[in-house]
């Protein structure tokens, strides 16, 4: 906790960044500090539960007022169902020009006119697709609710820097906290299912979102052998469909996913090693953040810790 402490007295000339993840249920939020010899810090993080008839923006700028954060850099997390994740074969187009290649290619399958999107896109590495074309993900949103969270983040005193996307953040939770050279898979569960991430190299490779019967709860247990089928087909279809050795390790975290939920019956079950994601294996964690917290602000602990070029402060 010495570094965790020099990090906080010498805040000045570090870079940092604060993720922002709205949810129906209230805002999340993570402050990381990246000191240019050290791991990243998280100084600060903290899920604020939504009050009747009061703007969460507005929560969250009364509690970045006392900590002395307006006016920082943030990225914000697309909320689920606020945009789309469509992978096809990618055009043969310079990256630059790939999301306005792809936009047409998606104007049947968006749930809504393709004039009112906005799309970004992004390749798949190269060797994704081994005997076929390359694909690529677009990410496709109404522009109505980019123009939402933009207002939002304006709301609450921060600067915006970038948006990101669940998938995309549980990535750059990976880079940090694990070795992604041989592949790991990021599992994250909530309430009623959960999504998988696997990831080589800091690449993105799959990204499958599935049903599970949990209720998030700390008294409830993991459904053992539900899980352990969609991690099956996940890995089959890595291995099978795109040809890819499976990875070394799969992570699991997500609301109330503990130690003692991960039963041996699931560690054991497949030939890959199955344990929880660890944060201090990437992050320096303050006091006084709860492990419950965490949990709670994944998704805004992976936005703060992508690695772009954000102001000093």
């Amino acid at each position: 906790m010495k570094k965790v402490a020099s990090v906080l007295r010498g805040a000045n000339g570090h870079n940092q960044v604060v993720g922002v993840d709205f949810s129906p249920t209230g805002v999340a939020f993570a402050h990381v500090r990246r000191p240019a010899t050290q791991q990243p810090c998280l100084v600060n993080c903290d899920f604020i539960p939504a009050e009747t008839g009061v703007e969460l923006a507005d929560l969250l700028r009364a509690r970045l007022t006392k900590l002395g954060l307006l006016g920082v850099p943030c990225n914000l997390v697309m909320s689920p169902g606020s945009y789309q994740l469509i992978l096809g074969e990618a055009p043969k187009v310079p990256a630059e020009e790939l999301a306005e290649a792809l936009r047409w290619r998606i104007k049947d399958l968006v749930q809504f006119p393709i004039a009112e999107a906005v799309v970004d896109a992004f390749f798949l590495p190269e060797d994704s697709a081994r005997g076929t074309s390359r694909m690529a993900y677009a990410v496709a949103a109404q522009r109505k609710n980019i123009e939402a969270a933009v207002a939002a983040i304006s709301a609450t005193g921060l600067k915006l820097n970038k948006i990101d996307i669940p998938e995309l953040v549980l990535r750059n939770l990976a880079e940090d906290c694990c070795d992604t050279k041989r592949g790991v898979a990021i599992v994250k569960l909530q309430q009623g299912g959960g999504s998988l991430q696997i990831i080589r190299d800091g690449n993105l490779y799959l990204s499958r979102q599935f049903s599970l019967s949990y209720n998030a709860g700390l008294l409830d247990d993991l459904p053992g052998e539900a899980l352990v089928l969609e991690l099956q087909r996940s890995l089959d279809y890595f291995e099978r469909q795109m040809r890819q050795v499976p990875p070394s390790h799969i992570y699991l975290c997500g609301e109330n996913v503990t130690a003692d939920k991960l039963t041996p019956s699931i560690r054991n079950a497949l030939a890959v090693t199955i344990n929880l994601l660890d944060l201090t294996s990437g992050l320096q964690i303050a006091d006084g953040i709860p492990e419950h917290i965490c949990s709670l602000a994944l998704h805004a602990i992976g936005a703060a810790l992508r690695q772009d070029q954000v102001e000093q402060g």
